[in-house]
């Protein structure tokens, strides 16, 4: 037998809510693992309880629920993300985000089914582990793969991008941009030319200046972050 899916669900309309927690108790197939009325609350929750789908509204106080969805794509195991929101125009923007479904409210149980079902069928497709993840680099005509496990971090200069790793330095065939949607779970942005692996940061420091610096494991120079990035990593530090 099959464990059910854990939804987190996460809305400020108390009605909409209880909504949604009516509709999963229905469902065998799928347990409440939470509930959030803010995305702030919703971002702990979500990185200690990793549930397999988070049914999301767009429109909140502070942050959006395009901004959390962003941010849940970041986490070692992301969830699904499914849309309930009372405004059809946020759609596009939605898939860009990675959403699997767009549900309009009030949500009918038949399209929850269905989205839930299609985040189980999603769940189930076996994917690589992160150490056999690899990124292309060609080295007089032939492509070399390099372990993502064995980056330290990633450099763009001029129209190239150059990944530092391990094994020395290599020019890569993708933008930092298309490195960072590829693996966003495993690459943070520090600075506009720059990405680091998430496993390489090991503190973060302040100098007299006032500018932030990432201390990394296996380099001894620090590399520095950005006044535009320096609050979600100091958040992700801190676990929050």
């Amino acid at each position: 037998m099959t464990r059910p899916l854990s939804v987190l669900v996460v809305d400020d309309e108390p009605l909409a809510v209880e909504r949604l927690c009516a509709l999963l108790a229905e469902m065998p197939d799928c347990a409440l693992a939470g509930v959030a009325g803010n995305t702030r609350e919703a971002w702990q929750l979500a990185q200690r309880l990793l549930p397999d789908v988070v049914l999301l509204d767009i429109a909140m106080p502070g942050e959006s629920g395009l901004e959390l969805a962003g941010r849940l794509a970041t986490l070692p195991k992301p969830p699904a993300v499914v849309f309930c929101t009372a405004f059809g125009q946020h759609a596009l923007q939605a898939f860009d985000a990675q959403a699997i479904d767009y549900l309009l409210k009030p949500v009918r149980r038949e399209r929850l089914a269905d989205s839930l079902a299609r985040a189980r069928r999603l769940i189930s497709i076996s994917v690589p582990p992160v150490s056999e993840a690899f990124v292309a680099a060609t080295v007089g005509g032939v492509i070399r793969r390099i372990a993502l496990a064995d980056i330290r971090y990633l450099h763009a200069d001029d129209k190239y991008t150059v990944a530092h790793h391990q094994g020395g330095e290599h020019v890569l065939d993708q933008t930092l941009k298309e490195l960072e949607q590829q693996f966003p779970a495993q690459l943070v942005r520090i600075h506009r030319n720059c990405l680091v692996n998430r496993a390489q940061l090991q503190a973060l420091r302040r100098d007299a200046d006032g500018h932030v610096w990432a201390l990394l494991k296996d380099i001894q120079r620090p590399l520095e972050v950005s006044r535009r990035c320096a609050g979600e990593l100091k958040d992700w530090f801190k676990g929050g």
